[in-house]
Order: structure tokens, then C-alpha cells, then sequence
């Protein structure tokens, strides 16, 4: 079954096809509005944490392909209260539905729900650990915005420890010749050193005028307050990186700032109208990528 769990299940020749094809989806949404291409098939969207922007694109990318959508939005709302496995409930939902997209705090969780399911399922974010399809639709920012072929600097921003849309996003740039990465955190939140390449990456511990003015890309993180045991590291960290107009004025005119949202503080209101402000656009950019990742495990593409 096509299960999407993991960055580096993907290849640069997938990657590339699947850039295609959410471009396909995409020219469907503007002249069409929709497609039937998955007419009489259902999604079951199974949240554990909470979650705005991704499980409504998956939704809304079901709804674009004629498809319907079945949904558990808080999972103390599910049998997983009374103490059920995701073993259980998953060969339960499996039944009801055709490709199951779900999120959870665990690590490693969708890839225990494969052992039971009988259809394909869509890692949504597991905890701190990976998040793929919000990096596919970063890459397709990227991708519709420069291009992946010439160099990139790209600088990430904040928690880069528990920042699972870092580490999936990291590993699929990996698959390019072309990306030199910039990392950027306190130390309580450094990059793993799984993540980190000391023949191309560097670090910084401040966002420094040098990462802004060289970035191509700079890519804000919130610092995460449900990650934290200890509230008074949280907010001792949490506004240890603001970008502001004033700090964007440094960095290239034909830059771009990504953010995969929710944001706090750490990105100004005064950023929104400027250019380099790709992040709700970025947004946006979830539903012809989930609308892909989504034909793709039904096989209809």
C-alpha cells in the first residue's frame, strides 16, 4: 500500500513526480475547482493532537476530488479514552474508509497503525518526530518559487529540536545537491545530529545579520509549549527569535520567509504584507500536495 510515514521514504525522481502532479492538481483547483476523480471513496481524518491547517486541507483536498470525508478531530473523543491500541483502531477505521490521514503525540505512531490497517495511511505528525506532507508542500513552495535546481541557502529558525516539520523537511532537501542549510536555535533546542551535515550545514545560536542577508529561504518555527515539561524554560525560550519588517529589510529582495504555522510571536504582524512572505501561500499550497499524496494511495493517479 502507498502509506506516506516518512521524508525519507522519497527519492529525488518521486519527489520530482510528485511536484508534478501537485502542479496538476493545482491548474484543476484554478480552472475547475474540483475534479471526480475519486468519486465514491473516503477519508477518515483521525486526529490525536490538535491540528487546524492540516486536517482541514486534508479534507478539503478529499472534497476537491469528489471523494467524502469521515472524521475523529480530538482523540479523547475516540475508544482510544477507554484504553483501545492503535492496532485496534485502526483495523477498525480501515474498514470504514479507503486511506486514513492521522496524527498523534507518539513518535513513530502512523507506522504502528500500518500493522493493522487494511488501507494506506498518511502520517499527519507524529510528536516531535516527522510531518512528510507538510514538507512536500514546502517543497512545492520552494519548487514554485525558485525552482530546485539552483543553489539555496536555507536557514531554519527556532525549535529545531522538536520541530518535526524541520526534520522532515531537512531530509527531503538531502535528495538535492543544490541546498546549503543554516541552522539556528538557543542550544536548549539544537538540531539533532542525526539531522546535521558537517561537510554542508552550519549553526548559529543568534539570528545573525549574515544568516539574513545570505538566506534564500528562511524558515520561522514556533517554539513549542507542548513540548516542555519545564513552563519556565518554555518562556525563558519562547521569544528568543522575532522577525520583524525591520530584520526582513536585510535579507534579499527576492527571499522568501516559509513558516508552517501556527505562529505566536515569532513572526511581526508588519512581515505579513511584505514580499518575502510566503507563509500563507505556503498554507494554501496544502491542498494540490494532500489532494496528491491522496491519489496517489488510492492508485487513481
Amino acid at each position: 500500500m502507498r502509506h506516506v510515514l516518512s521524508a525519507p521514504q522519497f527519492d529525488k525522481p518521486e519527489l520530482l513526480e510528485i511536484m508534478n502532479q501537485a502542479a496538476d492538481m493545482e491548474n484543476i483547483l484554478t480552472t475547475k475547482g474540483f475534479s471526480t476523480m475519486a468519486e465514491g471513496k473516503i477519508l477518515a481524518t483521525f486526529f490525536y493532537e490538535p491540528s487546524t491547517r492540516t486536517r482541514l486541507s486534508f479534507e478539503t483536498a478529499m472534497n476537491r476530488l469528489g471523494g467524502k470525508v469521515i472524521s475523529v478531530s480530538d482523540g479523547q473523543s475516540s475508544s482510544a479514552k477507554k484504553g483501545e491500541t492503535v492496532e485496534d483502531t485502526m483495523q477498525v477505521i480501515s474498514g470504514y474508509a479507503d486511506v486514513i490521514a492521522m496524527r498523534s503525540s507518539e513518535v513513530g505512531f502512523a507506522e504502528r497503525a500500518t500493522k493493522t490497517s487494511l488501507v494506506p495511511i498518511i502520517n499527519g505528525g507524529d510528536g516531535p518526530g516527522e510531518h512528510p506532507t507538510q514538507s512536500l508542500l514546502d517543497l512545492y513552495t520552494i519548487q514554485k518559487q525558485f525552482g530546485l535546481e539552483k543553489p539555496l541557502r536555507i536557514a531554519f529558525v527556532g525549535d529545531l529540536k522538536y520541530g518535526r516539520t524541520v526534520h522532515s523537511l531537512q531530509n527531503l532537501l538531502r535528495n538535492f545537491d543544490n541546498f546549503s542549510i543554516d541552522w539556528v536555535a538557543p542550544k536548549e533546542l539544537d538540531i539533532q545530529d542525526k539531522y546535521f551535515n558537517a561537510g554542508t550545514d552550519r549553526k548559529f545560536t543568534e539570528l545573525t545579520d549574515e544568516v539574513l542577508a545570505e538566506a534564500d529561504i528562511v524558515y520561522m518555527t514556533r517554539i513549542q509549549q507542548e513540548r516542555f515539561d519545564d513552563v519556565a524554560e518554555y518562556e525563558r525560550l519562547k521569544d528568543v527569535f522575532i522577525l520583524d519588517a525591520a530584520k526582513v529589510a536585510k535579507m534579499k529582495k527576492e527571499a522568501i520567509i516559509l513558516h508552517p504555522l501556527p505562529r505566536v510571536d515569532e513572526i511581526a504582524t508588519d512581515v505579513d504584507p511584505l514580499p518575502q512572505a510566503k507563509y500563507f501561500e505556503q498554507a494554501r499550497n496544502g491542498v494540490p500536495v494532500r489532494m496528491t499524496l491522496i491519489a496517489r494511495a488510492l492508485e487513481i493517479i
